[in-house]
C-alpha cells in the first residue's frame, strides 16, 4: 500500500506491546477492498471489534471492504456517555479530557465487560480497534488495553495524538457531520486535531483516581479473567536475560592442565 489505507489507520508501535497484534484506524468503511486484503496477506488480520453505535452502522454501513477478506466483525458498541462537555464549536483540553473520562465511565452499563470478553477472544490473532473517527472511543480503548500491556504513558499520548495529520487530511469524508451540527468547516477541523496532552492528563487522572487502570476497569465490572487473558496475549515477552561475564564460558582448558588423576 503507497498511501495510508483507510482512516485514521496505524498499528500502535509502545514499550510493551506484543508487535503487529493490536490495529485502530477510524471510519471501517473507508477500507478499500484492496487495502483489506493487504491487511489480511500482510498482516494476518482476523477481526475487528466496531465500537460505533447501531446508528452509525446504520447510517454509514458494515466494513465491506474487510468482511469481503473473511475478517470477523465483531459488534461491541461503546455508547452512551455524554455529549455536552464537547458541546462547545472549539472545545479546550479540558472539555476533551472530560469527554475521554465520560467514554471510561459513563458509557452503558455492561458495554466495557462485553469489550474485554471479546477482546479476550480475539486478541490471540491480529484485530482491529475502530469507531468513527479512531480519536475518541478507540483512544480510550487503545490507551487501556496499551497500559494493561505495560506501555509508559508519554509513549500512549504520542500514539493517540499520530492520528492527527491523516484525519484533517481526509476531513471531507465526514462532511456531513459538520453540516448537520452547523459548524464551519474550520471548527470541525479542531475537533479532529488531537494533542498528546489531552490524553496524558486524561491517563494522569485516571491513576489518580484508580491507581492502576484495571482498577478502573475492574470497577466497571468488566471480568479479572478477560483482563488477565487481554493483558497476556497483547505483552510482549520478556527478552532473553544476557548473560554476564562472570558466567560466560572460557575457553576450552588445555588437556595439559587437567590432573594426573583424570586423564
Amino acid at each position: 500500500m503507497s498511501a495510508a489505507p483507510g482512516i485514521n489507520y496505524r498499528m500502535p508501535r509502545v514499550t510493551g506491546l506484543r508487535p503487529g497484534i493490536l490495529h485502530r484506524s477510524g471510519d471501517l468503511t473507508a477500507f478499500t477492498a484492496d487495502e483489506a486484503g493487504a491487511l489480511v496477506a500482510g498482516h494476518g488480520l482476523a477481526s475487528v471489534l466496531d465500537l460505533r453505535s447501531d446508528s452509525e452502522v446504520a447510517r454509514y454501513g458494515p466494513p465491506s471492504g474487510l468482511l469481503a477478506h473473511g475478517v470477523r466483525w465483531l459488534r461491541t458498541p461503546l455508547t452512551g456517555y455524554p455529549r455536552d462537555t464537547i458541546a462547545a464549536r472549539r472545545p479546550g483540553i479540558a472539555d476533551r479530557t472530560r469527554y475521554l473520562h465520560g467514554i471510561l465511565t459513563e458509557a452503558t452499563p455492561g458495554s466495557w465487560p462485553l469489550l474485554f470478553r471479546e477482546l479476550a477472544g480475539a486478541a490471540d490473532r491480529p484485530f482491529l480497534l475502530s469507531c468513527h473517527f479512531g480519536k475518541d472511543r478507540t483512544g480510550v480503548v487503545v490507551a487501556a488495553v496499551l497500559a494493561l500491556a505495560g506501555a509508559p504513558p508519554h509513549e500512549i499520548a504520542a500514539d493517540y495524538a499520530a492520528g492527527m495529520t491523516d484525519l484533517v487530511a481526509k476531513a471531507d469524508r465526514f462532511r456531513d457531520k459538520w453540516l448537520r451540527r452547523g459548524h464551519t468547516r474550520e471548527e470541525y477541523l479542531s475537533r479532529l486535531r488531537t494533542s498528546p496532552v489531552t490524553m496524558a492528563r486524561w491517563l494522569t487522572e485516571v491513576l489518580d483516581r484508580h491507581h492502576r487502570i484495571q482498577d478502573a476497569l475492574l470497577a466497571l465490572d468488566v471480568a479479572a479473567d478477560d483482563l488477565a487473558q487481554v493483558r497476556g496475549l497483547l505483552t510482549a515477552p520478556a527478552p532473553a536475560p544476557t548473560p554476564t561475564a562472570s558466567a560466560r564460558p572460557g575457553p576450552p582448558a588445555d588437556p595439559g592442565d587437567v590432573p594426573e588423576g583424570r586423564r
